[in-house]
């Protein structure tokens, strides 16, 4: 069974919103509250949601614009259909303006039709959620996206000059090998020698770090992968930091 609406009518007019209560409540599709004055229709927007609102313009010692003014301050989002009389066009203009989703003439308003009305929009509401959900999710998505970049973005730059460092060390190893072995007598230079190995054995260590943080940069970049292969790239990651560290702690020979 659909649940009713629940909806505040506010009208000083006590005989005319008693009236509309009584019939609207009597279908069962709303659930009708009835405020007497623009103080007691905030005083109940304070008090409770409802789905939808009947504003009425005069409201004695407040306008139904200054409800409205109130419900842009505190960020309400009910629905609001502001009554309106002949002759002020420019009343219903600025209602718009501050938030209220349709008017009505109150001198033209049939019972027969309010319902429709009504209805007609509390889904035009439901829309303009829906739409400000998706376009937030969409937003969340760019940002997270974004961010995804950033991150791949700082991993590769990382990389590059840590590789290039890299290259140079295995490149000068190479040669301070050659020269040792040259210039040092054998205990020496192996002993030289054993030292720069284990310094290119760290290097290649860190470089397989570091393919391994771009190789899961890409995958959180592309987000096309599995859960599974996230958690190989991330055991080879660990694998590999473990490896470091180990090496890190042993002394040389």
């Amino acid at each position: 069974m659909k649940k009713p609406l629940k909806l505040l009518i506010v009208d000083d007019e006590s005989s005319f919103a008693t009236l509309l209560s009584i019939d609207l409540s009597s279908g069962g599709d709303f659930d009708v509250t009835v405020a007497s004055s623009g103080e007691a229709g905030i005083e109940q927007l304070r008090n409770g949601a409802f789905d939808i609102m009947l504003l009425d313009y005069h409201l004695g010692t407040m306008t139904g614009l200054q409800v409205l003014e109130w419900m842009k301050e505190q960020k309400l989002e009910t629905p609001v259909i502001m009554l309106t009389a002949a002759g002020t066009e420019e009343v219903a203009v600025n209602a718009m303006k501050l938030g209220a989703y349709d008017y009505a003439r109150k001198e033209r308003l049939e019972l027969s039709h309010l319902p429709v009305l009504l209805n007609g929009v509390y889904e035009r509401y439901l829309f303009r959620q829906e739409m400000k959900q998706r376009e937030q999710a969409q937003l969340e998505e760019e940002k997270h996206k974004a961010a995804i970049q950033m991150f791949q973005t700082t991993v590769r730059t990382i990389a590059h000059h840590v590789n290039n460092a890299l290259a140079v060390i295995m490149l000068r190893s190479s040669s301070y090998e050659r020269n040792v072995r040259k210039s040092l007598d054998p205990d020496t230079a192996n002993q030289i020698i054993a030292l720069i190995n284990d310094l290119k054995s760290q290097a290649s260590v860190i470089e397989a770090v570091v393919r391994s943080l771009v190789e899961l940069s890409n995958v959180v970049y592309t987000n096309y992968v599995t859960d599974q292969n996230i958690i190989d790239i991330k055991k080879e990651l660990e694998r590999n930091l473990n490896l470091m560290k180990e090496q890190k702690t042993e002394t040389p020979a």
